[in-house]
């Protein structure tokens, strides 16, 4: 083994030993509000019935965490009337999602479409109805909306005064791969996201979800029917499957946290699970420098063509850069490929 790989295992080694630890420790009181907040939807005041099932996702539960303040992504997956049986799935123009209802229900607009910025007022008024219900001893509990999340915040008053985010996302459920347009082939996937697909379609469980936000919705007449997909299952599922590539995606959040890459660059850590995805024949059995290497190829390939392939549908770009900022990303992800692992 070369001493690039060595310094790299000892990284992960050290983020396992210190961050890990510190984030579960969040998780502790993650785990105390989200049960309590569980106990509150069995209230007999629950606005409008809506059923809601919690999922767990994101950094802070793939061991993908790279520092101390790893957010917590739920899921709020809906429920009743919200499944994919009672909705048909339409390509917008702007390559986002239109849900059309097969029966009467809530929130539809005179098209029979479900209607997204009515759904997410609705939802957003009952979760905060229920997170307010929530008591902690010693610990302040707030809220603020976000895009398509409900963002909160837990500050402890006393030792160790933990302060943990929380985003609590609604989301509708979709149990068939088949039922969406533009979807790539499960042919075309890993071996074990294809497995993983076909046992969950048996147990009728969701595969993936639509939220109910879009970014830069105002750029599209028609927003308030437009609805944006997530993978969050999925990606967790290969990451949690094929931990040499996970260790290789968790060296590319750590390069990305060093070098300041979120503001600099506009670069979101799910970009690099994206491009692992996408590169997954070349990246499987790698040593954990030689993967982040290649993964640091992809991504350059990517930038390249000014976007952040969406990977799971055709035509979906998760980012799009202009000439000046691929230029600049191009030559920081070069300058980093050509440096030792030890000077990042």
């Amino acid at each position: 083994m070369n001493n690039s790989n060595t310094h790299a295992k000892r990284i992960l080694c050290n983020m396992n030993n210190t961050v890990t630890p510190r984030v579960k420790n969040n998780r502790e009181l993650v785990d105390e509000f989200l049960d309590k907040f569980r106990a509150t939807l069995t209230h007999e005041v629950t606005p409008d019935s809506y059923t809601l099932h919690l999922i767990h996702g994101g950094s802070a539960y793939e061991s993908l965490a790279v520092d101390y303040n790893a957010d917590f992504d739920i899921t709020v997956s809906l429920g009743r009337d919200f499944v994919s049986e009672n909705f048909d799935v339409e390509r917008d123009e702007s390559g986002y999602f239109i849900l059309e209802a097969k029966k009467h229900m809530r929130h539809l607009d005179c098209d029979n479409l479900l209607d997204s910025s009515k759904l997410r007022s609705d939802l957003f008024d009952a979760i905060r109805y229920h997170v307010d219900m929530v008591e902690i001893p010693d610990t302040t509990i707030t809220h603020k909306d976000g895009l398509c999340a409900l963002a909160v915040e837990l500050q402890e008053n006393i030792d160790p005064k933990r302060r943990v985010s929380i985003d609590l996302v609604p989301q509708i459920p979709f149990r068939t791969w088949g039922q969406c347009p533009d979807l790539l082939p499960l042919e075309n996937m890993p071996k074990c996201l294809r497995q993983y697909i076909d046992t969950i379609n048996k147990n009728k469980s969701p595969c993936m979800f639509f939220s109910l936000g879009i970014p830069k919705a105002f750029r599209f007449p028609n927003s308030d029917q437009l609805f944006n997909i997530s993978f969050s299952l999925l990606e967790k599922n290969f990451i949690h499957n094929e931990t040499d590539i996970r260790d290789m995606v968790r060296l590319v959040k750590y390069i990305a946290k060093r070098r300041d890459w979120k503001d600099r660059h506009h670069f979101k850590s799910f970009y690099a699970k994206r491009v692992a995805l996408k590169y997954y024949e070349e990246l499987k059995g790698k040593e954990p420098w030689d993967g982040c290497l290649l993964l640091l190829e992809g991504l350059e390939k990517e930038v390249g063509n000014g976007v952040i392939d969406g990977y799971f549908v055709g035509n979906q770009p998760l980012r799009e850069w202009d000439d000046d900022e691929v230029k600049d990303f191009i030559r920081e992800i070069r300058i980093v490929r050509n440096m030792n692992i030890w000077d990042i």
